[in-house]
């Protein structure tokens, strides 16, 4: 059974490119608000700790997504395909996409990235990643 999870873990460490990095998108239906702003510059402050965890970060306002930080080709292509999945409410909202294009988080409020960080840390790839290095 250990060989088993061993090789499924391998496996996922071998993810194919376009699962290079974790996405935060910082969405509003209207306008790009103080609180919005103030959201963005709080998490570029944080530069080390998002490239050391290889999250990507973009806003999505009024259904036009931008990328702001850290982001590829693979990311950029992933968003914008993906971005009717990301539905913008009359308040600003926070989503922490993982490796696995799944949603791991959404917040609705101010996030710190030092809350990010703590709940990406958790992540099965990202313990595995610090392991290796």
């Amino acid at each position: 059974m250990k060989l088993a999870s061993l090789i499924l873990l391998l496996s996922l460490l071998k993810a194919p490119q376009e699962f290079n990095d974790r996405r935060i998108i910082v969405i509003s239906a209207s306008k790009f608000t103080s609180e919005i702003n103030d959201q963005i510059d709080s998490l570029k402050k944080s530069s080390k700790g998002l490239k050391e965890r290889k999250l990507a970060v973009f806003t999505q306002i009024d259904g036009e997504m931008k990328a702001i930080f850290n982001t590829t080709e693979q990311s950029k292509k992933f968003v914008e395909k993906n971005k009717a999945k990301y539905v913008a409410s009359s308040t600003p909202e926070i989503y922490l996409i993982g490796l696995d294009k799944t949603i791991k988080q959404k917040f609705t409020k101010f996030v710190y990235p030092r809350q990010v960080f703590a709940i990406v840390d958790n992540m099965p790839m990202r313990r595995a990643e610090m392991r290796r290095n």
